[in-house]
């Protein structure tokens, strides 16, 4: 593929960044090369299937703008060319799979084509088609290539799709070798997880109405025998039915932070990255124990008082995948590896099979 003629012709380069990218020659060749670009001409192709330069700039468009931004011309160019051979390299593997779906005797129901435009039509043009097609006319499609372009989009996708799900189960002795490669990446610092309350001095409250009231909640969430008669003096009642009354369920009702929908948790996070009176509070507790009001001045706001519960503190070490959230994670990355591994395998064969060309 000629990258220099896409990333000249195709966005709109000036005569002077494509002088810049040719070698010194007279202006005669500069002119010469100006109006090649202006000419539409295949740059590959699998099984006789051509990909015209006219079929990568369309593809490059929507892209050259954020691209575009804060590079150098020979930046510029640089990753235009990057991403040019990355497409034509997308289109051919494209080309290759619905070949050989077709020579299978696949084919994709119409259905799936139909109910996919009239989508498109209904999110991106407010259901106009005269709009939607008036967006094809100017990126020079027609009603039947465009729909050539989706079936083909869900012909791949559906391909690719199967050949993926054959890499999904994963054994132990997979996960456990990538684990051991990579397992400086699940070291952790101290850490700990706990559930917060954060209540404001009320409009229509004094300081020490404020301070009363979450005084009062933070008795009633240490010995929750008083949480019934709490909530009947600040005429709080439940949203939901609970099984049980607890620090989370509380957390829903009262607390004005963004944890509140959590009950109150913040996850499993580095000890440091709290403020330091909150360390402090989190390390004298034990798991499972309700701190006493923590109150935060903050000039110009009303006052804050916070009520912290901790869950759990993990010294700095190591997590290992006894752990249920590392071994999701690890599954995940080695079931992502395995699918793009099947998925390469794959297009390698494609390729070996069936023609392919660069122009």
């Amino acid at each position: 593929m000629n990258a220099l003629s896409i990333s000249c012709l195709l966005l709109g380069t000036s005569t002077l960044m494509l002088a810049q990218a040719l070698p010194k020659n007279p202006e005669r060749v500069i002119a010469e090369r100006i109006l090649e670009l202006d000419i539409d001409r295949i740059e590959g192709g699998a099984n006789g299937q051509p990909i015209t330069l006219s079929d990568l700039r369309r593809q490059l468009k929507p892209f050259v703008a954020e691209i575009r931004q804060g590079k150098s011309d020979g930046d510029f160019n640089k990753a235009i060319e990057e991403l040019a051979h990355n497409i034509l390299e997308d289109m051919i593997n494209r080309q290759l799979a619905i070949a050989e779906f077709k020579t299978s005797s696949g084919k994709v129901p119409a259905f799936y084509i139909e109910s996919d435009i009239e989508d498109s039509i209904r999110r991106d043009f407010g259901g106009d088609r005269n709009r939607f097609v008036a967006y094809l006319r100017a990126q020079g499609l027609t009603p039947m290539s465009y729909r050539k372009l989706i079936e083909d989009r869900i012909t791949f996708e559906y391909i690719r799709g199967q050949i993926s799900r054959t890499a999904l189960e994963v054994g132990p002795g997979k996960l456990q070798a990538y684990y051991n490669t990579h397992q400086a990446e699940f070291s952790r610092k101290e850490s700990v997880q706990f559930r917060q309350i954060t209540l404001m001095q009320g409009a229509s409250e004094t300081f020490a109405e404020g301070k009363a009231r979450a005084e009062a909640w933070a008795a009633a969430l240490r010995d929750p025998a008083k949480l019934p008669a709490t909530m009947a003096r600040f005429k709080v009642s439940l949203t939901k039915q609970t099984p049980e009354l607890g620090f989370a369920e509380i957390a829903e009702i009262i607390s004005t932070d963004d944890y509140a929908k959590q009950g109150g948790d913040t996850g499993w996070k580095p000890l440091e990255e709290s403020n330091e009176r909150v360390i402090g509070v989190l390390r004298q507790l034990k798991d499972g124990e309700v701190s006493e009001t923590l109150q935060f001045d903050i000039p110009g706001s009303p006052t804050l008082w916070f009520i912290l519960k901790r869950e759990g503190l993990k010294a700095a070490g190591t997590d290992t995948l006894d752990d249920p959230k590392v071994r999701s994670l690890v599954e995940e990355r080695v079931r992502s590896q395995a699918m793009n591994e099947a998925v390469a395998k794959w297009l390698a064969e494609l390729r070996a099979k069936h023609y392919v060309e660069y122009r």
